[in-house]
């Protein structure tokens, strides 16, 4: 709609900036031409906040935080709306051709990713800010609540949800390590930590210490290689700098991180294309999404 508004102010000025009739006729085409295939093509990203990928399909999924609608991304760059209007977005995964993502503040929804019906909707009455989801081997989702310090679980197939651990900090972003069957969490804080939570009686420990700041998603690649992203020091109320980095750990955690991309400006949900070799970085502070072609090794 801003972008509608612009153009046909554009158009206006130059018409009255104009004498001759003539030139005004030339110049109204002429802006017309140029203005009339962005408003057909205006989908944007909106403080994009996470990113998935249907192998299938071959297509990519973003969801913004800014305007509350998820964005696919075909094989040929083209960009159109999937759902318009929810809330707040944030985490997304897709699970048996279905589309998870986290409608902030408080609810889990789940779309066929073949002609958007909806699947599941969940309230989780005690949130305040949910955050990121990941699945398990047995089809369980699990969702980190940043402003109550905990991890909910969700049983898709009765649609019911309980609290599965609280957490010593809000976590932030979280994912499922198959080799291992546990949760990685990362914390949004200084000096913040990656915990690991293990399945089997949900006990947590930390796997990793960092002196990094501000840790916001998880990815693996397929090497096992596991990506965290670094918004670095600032706040929603100072400002942060365009500082963003990824960090690369290896599959045991035994090695100094290596930076795998730097120069980013919020970078939130990240996510590695396992079948293209591919970093998916969205900026949420920069309303862009970067996709890096990355050799896993």
């Amino acid at each position: 709609m801003e972008l509608k508004i612009n153009a046909k102010w554009s158009v206006f000025s130059m018409l009255i900036t104009c004498k001759s009739k003539g030139i005004k006729f030339k110049l109204f085409l002429l802006l017309v031409t140029l203005i009339i295939p962005n408003l057909s093509y205006s989908q944007e990203f909106k403080m994009p906040e996470s990113a998935v990928f249907d192998p299938l399909t071959k297509r990519y999924f973003i969801s913004n935080f800014g305007d509350g609608n998820i964005i696919q991304i075909d094989s040929t760059g083209e960009k159109t709306y999937f759902k318009k209007g929810l809330s707040k977005l944030l985490g997304m995964l897709i699970y048996e051709n279905t589309l998870y993502v986290v409608d902030n503040p408080k609810t889990i929804r789940g779309f066929n990713i073949t002609d958007g019906s909806p699947k599941l909707t969940i309230e989780i009455n005690e949130a305040l800010f949910l955050n990121d989801i990941t699945v398990d081997d047995s089809g369980f989702l699990y969702v980190t609540g940043s402003n109550t310090a905990t991890v909910f679980k969700i049983n898709i197939a009765s649609q019911t949800y309980s609290l599965f651990v609280k957490t010593p900090d809000g976590p932030n972003g979280i994912i499922y390590d198959k080799s291992k069957n546990r949760l990685l969490v990362c914390y949004f804080k200084e000096k913040a930590p990656i915990d690991e939570i293990n399945l089997e009686d949900s006990t947590i420990s930390t796997l990793v210490s960092t002196e990094f700041t501000n840790l916001d998603g998880l990815t693996y690649d397929k090497e096992g290689n596991c990506y965290v992203s670094v918004w670095g020091p600032g706040s929603f109320e100072t400002g942060y700098k365009k500082q963003g980095t990824i960090y690369k750990y290896d599959s045991l955690f035994k090695k100094e991180p290596e930076i795998a991309s730097s120069g980013h400006y919020g970078p939130a949900d990240i996510y590695f294309n396992i079948w293209k070799d591919e970093l998916v970085i969205p900026s949420l502070l920069a309303d862009s999404v970067e996709f890096i072609h990355l050799k896993s090794k």
